[in-house]
């Protein structure tokens, strides 16, 4: 909160009539006399507008769940014509196809765990760098699979991702 004295400052909207009623009076101070417009104080508040917080929070629910294991509950977080692209692999469109890609992800490893290692959510995109642990349940092999993953983001959902890692990590 700042304070300046000596001058009637100009507020876009009172945050209270009791505010709104301070302004008021400093200004009618403020044309009576100079001598009383130097004793005139106006106190205004700057509200900060955390432009990023519900993308943070979609990120938080990403990394939740992820680690968490919950595919189904992921779901939710896709718009219904999602584009999904696997390291090189061509795009995958659409929530089915999401539904696709996590079972045959299921039936590639018998165990995994991730860990974020950062996770950035800026405009609307989130990115986050993974660590993980695979175990491959053609061969039972654990792999580190390190990725990152870029998720745009429009009205809430998930609308595009793309995920970046070493595929040869993956082979039995």
């Amino acid at each position: 909160m700042g304070m300046r004295s000596g001058k009637a400052l100009r507020l876009a909207k009172p945050a209270t009539k009791k505010a709104a009623a301070r302004k008021v009076a400093a200004k009618k101070v403020a044309r009576a006399t100079p001598k009383a417009a130097a004793k005139a104080k106006v106190v205004t508040r700057t509200v900060t507008v955390d432009r990023n917080a519900a993308l943070r929070a979609l990120a938080r629910r990403i990394v939740d769940l992820t680690v968490a294991n919950q595919d189904e509950a992921s779901l939710a977080l896709y718009a219904e014509n999602v584009e999904s692209r696997e390291a090189s692999n061509p795009p995958m469109i659409g929530i089915d196809a999401i539904r696709e890609k996590l079972k045959a992800w299921r039936g590639m490893v018998s165990d995994a765990a991730f860990v974020p290692r950062s996770v950035t959510a800026d405009g609307k995109t989130i990115v986050i760098e993974w660590e993980g642990r695979v175990t491959l349940a053609a061969s039972g092999r654990v792999a580190e699979l390190n990725e990152v993953a870029v998720h745009e983001v429009e009205n809430g959902k998930i609308v595009r991702e793309r995920f970046y890692y070493d595929p040869a990590v993956l082979q039995p």
